[in-house]
């Protein structure tokens, strides 16, 4: 039913499909997700089975001609919208070519299903202009909307759509996905750490494994053992990559999160599982330095993420020397 081996899928997939199955299925459903955590597989396959026209199951037939052109990238009634290249946002204009699609026939003869990827991302105006539709849908037409959990939608879109959240698997599954379906030869704690640092999403714990980027982190936290002592944050201006700035800091703000629930002897919450002597380390400072650390870095995470044209280098370097002013 569900492919790639994506086992954690499964129920909440079922339970979505069974609302199809039965002809009860909502026709606007808001799925909610951390990033990672096999929400296009699921969606995909949801649509699959909306489209479907000869399954009598939960699960798509994979056979017929509606599910040949859906696997083949080219149903004419699927529809997908998210932000074009190069903008930040999805406007009206979009909503507003597909909400006129959505009232002619079906080419298919069957359902149509329009999936709104990143929904947050509508501009007022366009979820607006997506709300009418809502409110009025046309017969056998499924929205499919779908963000990250941290995002937020207008409360009157919101209200209009019955809303999921996609449950993210046990620690013990997806370490155990890691392993024994992808082969990823790791230590345990290795594991764990990645998966925590994703925030338990397999998919995003498998690329912050891919050897070269783990390396990195390895890298990364080695150059802290050193740097830490002597407080000679300044250095690691050279390890700082153009391009993962983010990454580093992000990094750096959970070892220090660690560092905290050290101190408070919480140290079975940490998550940095394989950086043990490391968090130990940083523990040694105050409460109050590391508190003022993570609040210094956390704000420059919350610049680069927000501010466009942001000067990446000379806010990492003066994050650098306020952190060793901190530290003296």
């Amino acid at each position: 039913m569900i492919k790639n081996g994506y086992s954690w899928l499964i129920q909440p997939y079922q339970q979505l499909a069974t609302s199809i199955l039965h002809d009860r299925a909502h026709h606007a459903l808001l799925i909610n997700y951390i990033q990672g955590s096999g929400e296009d597989e699921l969606i995909e396959q949801l649509a699959n089975r909306l489209l479907c026209q000869a399954s009598s199951d939960l699960a798509p037939c994979l056979k017929c001609h509606s599910c040949q052109l859906f696997l083949s990238h080219h149903h004419p009634d699927f529809y997908q919208i998210t932000n074009e290249q190069g903008k930040q946002s999805i406007g009206i204009d979009q909503i507003r070519s597909i909400t006129a699609k959505v009232y002619e026939k079906s080419q298919q003869g069957g359902n149509k299903v329009i999936w709104i990827k990143h929904a947050a991302l509508m501009t007022e105006a366009a979820a607006n202009a997506l709300l009418k539709t809502l409110e009025e849908p046309p017969a056998n037409t499924y929205f499919i909307l779908s963000d990250d959990h941290n995002s937020h939608l207008l409360p009157t879109i919101y209200s209009r759509c019955f809303s999921y959240f996609l449950p993210i698997p046990k620690l013990e599954q997806s370490m155990d996905w890691l392993k024994n379906k992808q082969g990823l030869h790791y230590s345990d704690n290795e594991l764990a750490s990645a998966l925590l640092l994703s925030e338990n999403a397999p998919l995003t714990a498998k690329t912050l494994l891919d050897p070269t980027k783990w390396q990195q982190r390895k890298v990364f936290c080695e150059n802290l053992l050193s740097v830490i002592p002597n407080h000679d944050f300044w250095t690691l201006g050279v390890t700082f990559e153009h391009d993962h700035f983010i990454d580093r800091i992000s990094w750096f703000c959970a070892l220090l999160s660690d560092a905290l629930k050290a101190k408070q002897k919480a140290g079975r919450y940490i998550i940095n599982r394989d950086q043990v002597p490391l968090v130990r380390l940083l523990a040694t400072l105050s409460y109050e330095k590391i508190t003022a650390l993570y609040e210094l870095w956390l704000n420059a995470r919350r610049q680069l993420l927000s501010i466009t044209g942001l000067n990446k280098e000379l806010l990492v370097y003066y994050v650098l020397s306020q952190s060793e002013l901190i530290c003296d």
